[in-house]
């Protein structure tokens, strides 16, 4: 039985965790792993015409949900099978109500290719960034596209407990008012800033003042589960935040760059051809502890001067607030109203907007301390793109500039730093539950296709 949509009332499945697939476990093969999969060649291979039909329309299944205007024919190229059976497939998968065809390309001469892409209203996902400061909860149809938004304070000093009460009732809230139908939200995606080990969805710690006891070895993933019912990922927040940037943002034309985020904290990730690295253990991308300063402030890791120490938003505002403090006349105190607790990121950037000179001063030194631990990874790295992300580049992009590219140019080999674009993300304070939604929609689609396959 075929249906365009599960009816009213009806329920998919619930399958655990435990059956996610392959293609789950590794998160950047979201945008790219029928690449993998399926022989480039025109002509199909023995090994092809073996394949089963169900998993032939998995990977077409997959290769359309890249988001890249395939159509049939491209999805011939790439597969190697004949445009005859590629039709056949794709024209079960429309009536199954999986797949739809898109407005064909205007610039195209001739008879325009009709782009495919998936339904977006066959299922919705959740995505949840639990910050230092602030928490996002988005839902997003299978593409990606968000149908609601909310953002809370996360009140990361109350206690995990506290925390995960407000979280939890943001997303029940998030999703009562978006108008899904319950039946119809398929997984939850979610990022956490700690240190996170993804293959068993547990938080290991969270380097903060006064959090390491109260977010150590929490499987933060199992509980996001039993409280929702539905299958969830967990993922570090920095990474989610580069897989929204690969698949939606700056990196969605280039297969090789860095993202750097700088909030409360400060982390890094990588795509090397097309692929998110993670390193042996999955902990790679702690940009933040990185040592810039021998003689500099204890961070909350145990070391002496790690570049989060120094210039995290945490680390600005302290600085901001410790100049007041011993008398520097500056306008941070009158946009804060007096209240030196009130004083944000966004305070001392519109300060240093208006020429003061203790705001200036202070995003200038994050900025070159930023600039120095960057300029390291252009010489080993030497990637084509650095996107800057959080809060620190949405407060003050503009500010920020001019020192980093002045830094990198003095501390990297010419050839790297000539052939490095520093650009800043345009996605938003979401994007990091965006990215999370993303982290789990290959399975949830997969889920998806499965259920109906059976009904």
């Amino acid at each position: 039985m075929r249906l365009s949509a599960p009816p009213n009332g009806a329920r998919l499945p619930y399958l655990p965790y435990s059956f996610t697939t392959r293609i789950e476990n590794r998160v950047s093969a979201d945008v790219h792993e029928s690449d993998k999969k399926m022989p480039k060649t025109v002509e199909a291979s023995d090994s092809q015409r073996l394949v089963k039909p169900e998993q032939r329309e998995l990977g077409i299944l997959r290769l359309i949900h890249q988001g890249t205007n395939y159509s049939r024919l491209d999805i011939a190229k790439k597969t190697g099978l004949s445009a005859s059976l590629i039709t056949s497939l794709v024209r079960d998968l429309i009536a199954r109500g999986l797949v739809t065809e898109n407005t064909p390309i205007s610039s195209f001469v001739g008879r325009k290719p009709i782009p495919l892409e998936i339904r977006g209203d066959a299922g919705y996902l959740v995505g949840v960034d639990i910050g230092s400061y602030y928490s996002h909860v988005v839902i997003t149809d299978l593409n990606g596209r968000i149908v609601h938004k909310a953002q809370i304070e996360t009140g990361i000093p109350d206690g995990r407990v506290a925390v995960l009460r407000r979280v939890f009732a943001c997303v029940h809230q998030a999703i009562a008012v978006s108008g899904v139908q319950r039946d119809l939200i398929l997984g939850a995606g979610v990022a956490h800033s700690g240190v996170i080990d993804t293959e068993n969805g547990v938080v290991l710690s969270f380097p903060r003042p006064g959090q390491m006891a109260e977010w150590k070895n929490i499987p933060l993933q199992s509980i996001f589960e039993n409280e929702f019912k539905i299958p969830c990922r967990l993922e570090d927040s920095v990474r989610t935040m580069a897989i929204a940037e690969r698949v939606f943002g700056l990196g969605k034309e280039i297969s090789d760059f860095l993202f750097i985020e700088v909030g409360m904290g400060i982390g890094a990730a990588f795509y090397f051809n097309g692929e998110l690295y993670r390193g042996a253990g999955g902990k790679a991308g702690e940009f933040g502890h990185i040592t810039v300063d021998e003689d500099g402030p204890l961070c909350s890791c145990g070391n002496n001067g790690c570049l989060e120490s120094v210039a995290s938003c945490a680390a600005i505002i302290e600085a901001g607030r410790t100049g007041i403090e011993r008398g520097v006349d500056s306008r941070i105190r009158d946009f804060a109203g007096g209240d030196l607790n009130q004083i944000s990121v966004e305070l001392i950037a519109r300060a240093a907007s208006e020429n003061d000179s203790l705001a200036f001063r202070v995003l200038q030194e994050a900025a070159s301390f930023i600039a120095a631990g960057l300029a390291d990874l252009v010489n080993l790295l030497n990637p084509r793109l650095v996107i800057f992300g959080g809060a620190l580049f949405r407060a003050a992009p503009h500010l920020l500039s001019d020192p980093l590219k002045r830094v990198i140019r003095q501390r990297s080999l010419e050839k790297s730093a000539n052939d490095v674009q520093l650009r800043v993300s345009s996605l938003g304070s979401e994007a990091g539950a965006l990215g999370a939604s993303r982290v789990i929609s290959v399975a949830a689609l997969e889920r998806l296709y499965r259920s109906q396959l059976h009904a």
